[in-house]
């Protein structure tokens, strides 16, 4: 019972380990699209006002 348990101990922290390795690129991905998401609305919202200057 208690090969078990440390074995179910070392799966656990390679599956926490791996977990972060996909997590912290995944969340860096995610907060760039948004930015990005965010600044082609600014720049559609900021569009016509400089058609008009011409």
């Amino acid at each position: 019972m208690q090969m078990i348990q440390s074995s179910y101990r070392g799966l656990s922290l390679v599956l926490d380990l791996g977990l972060d390795r996909i997590l912290i690129p995944l969340a860096i991905v995610v907060g760039l699209a948004g930015g990005a998401m965010i600044g082609a609305e600014l720049t559609q919202m900021q569009g016509p006002a400089i058609q008009y200057m011409h």
